[in-house]
């Protein structure tokens, strides 16, 4: 009787070590956005909390809700765009005027307005859901230097300096927290740095070793993700929390390369990271990091022929991700959207 016991309390271990370890797993739907001209071929940027998803295709921005894509036009000239997507379905990016200039847009309700100013390149990075923008604005002949549209009005939030060295703010939160990139000058070199600007101060969040870094985006927590040099100059992928920048490390054996190796691109609020890696073959691979580990998301979604997704650029708070193939730096984007089948309990 007692070795009966003790076997029915092993395979009660065993099964419920079985259950954490699904309850870990998540697996996910693949669906294909398609592009804009009959064209398979898209670059996503976004995603809100709808699902719905925007980007550019065939020179044109696009928003793609649940399977309709529509093309968001631009500012009377032939390119355009868009670079985010609040959950009210606000989306920013940037367009052609009809004498060429980029400009900053919005575009809400089915039409889009110029943010921009005559004479001046501008781009709109990132929206909350207070509709306040951040991007930057180009002066001919001066570096572009990062700026916030709030009310009605645009401000310049600065850079690292000297002054006019340079800035680009690319996303904000809906506290009004605000990262992206400065450039700057430490020990008589040029640098560029991730930053954020809060309240009128600019913060440069150092780097990991190397010179230069990058903020892509945070969330409502204040958690910033984006990526960073090391010292052999490759790049890793970066959560800065609670004033410590942490490096999120990479898929088991990645090569590293000057200036490649991991990076991440998006953050929702339940802290699930993803972006891109180096694999041990020096394939990029699309990423996420959650619960203290990496995983490459071809391992999570159904085997079909043919795809192999290289980047993911963001993801919500559903745990929706947005997904490229390519197959070269040079060539043609497929985009896709992950499901999440399962997510983990905790």
């Amino acid at each position: 009787m007692r070795d009966f016991r003790k076997q029915i309390l092993t395979v009660f271990i065993l099964l419920c070590a079985f259950v954490s370890l699904a309850a870990e797993l998540t697996t996910y739907t693949i669906t294909a956005i398609g592009g804009l001209s009959g064209t398979p071929f898209a670059k996503v940027n976004g995603i809100n909390n709808s699902g719905q998803i925007v980007g550019a295709s065939a020179n044109h921005a696009f928003l793609w809700d649940h399977g309709v894509m529509t093309d968001l036009g631009a500012l009377g000239g032939n390119l355009s765009v868009a670079h985010a997507i609040n959950d009210l379905g606000q989306v920013v990016g940037e367009a052609s005027n009809p004498s060429g200039e980029m400009h900053a847009f919005l575009w809400e309700h089915g039409v889009m307005t110029d943010l921009g100013i005559p004479g001046e390149t501008s781009s709109a990075h990132g929206i909350n859901n207070r509709g306040e923008i951040v991007g930057a604005s180009f002066a001919k002949n001066v570096r572009g230097g990062a700026v916030l549209w709030k009310n009605g009005q645009r401000q310049s939030l600065g850079d690292l300096g000297p002054s006019g060295s340079g800035s680009t703010a690319i996303s904000i939160n809906d506290k009004g927290e605000v990262v992206g990139v400065s450039s700057g000058f430490a020990a008589n070199r040029g640098v560029v740095r991730a930053v954020s600007w809060q309240n009128g101060v600019i913060q440069d969040f150092g780097t990991l070793g190397g010179l230069h870094s990058t903020a892509t985006g945070l969330n409502d927590r204040g958690e910033v993700i984006g990526w960073a040099e090391i010292g052999d100059q490759s790049t890793v992928a970066f959560l800065w929390q609670n004033r410590i920048m942490r490096d999120l490390g990479s898929l088991p054996g990645s090569t590293t390369q000057p200036g490649t190796g991991s990076q991440a691109n998006a953050v929702n609020e339940s802290g699930q990271v993803v972006g891109s890696s180096l694999n041990s073959k020096g394939e990029m691979r699309a990423v996420i990091w959650e619960n203290g580990k990496i995983s490459d998301l071809n391992d999570l979604i159904p085997k079909v022929n043919g795809i192999v997704v290289t980047r993911a650029t963001s993801i919500n708070n559903r745990g929706q991700i947005t997904v490229e193939q390519q197959t070269r730096a040079d060539g043609p984007t497929v985009s896709f959207l992950l499901t999440p089948l399962h997510r983990s309990r905790d």
